[in-house]
């Protein structure tokens, strides 16, 4: 730490200044996470609903095809 008074607050506030960017960025760099997350879960639940849909779609030709081969 700088020996005269004026250095030293000089210092003291640089080095507040320096923990609020890091602290933003911590929670900058945290909520990046957070939605990172959101959108893995949002990916996965949609490749989940396509498959979904690719066996309702079988299922319902399946049952189309025996319908009309009733007929």
């Amino acid at each position: 730490m700088p020996e005269d008074p004026i250095s030293q607050e000089m210092a003291r506030i640089l080095n507040e200044k320096l923990q609020r960017v890091i602290d933003k960025q911590t929670e900058h760099t945290i909520a990046l996470a957070n939605h990172t997350a959101s959108l893995d879960r949002l990916e996965k639940g949609q490749e989940q609903l396509k498959e979904d849909l690719g066996e309702m779609k079988k299922m319902l030709r399946q049952l189309l095809s025996r319908d009309t081969s009733d007929s």
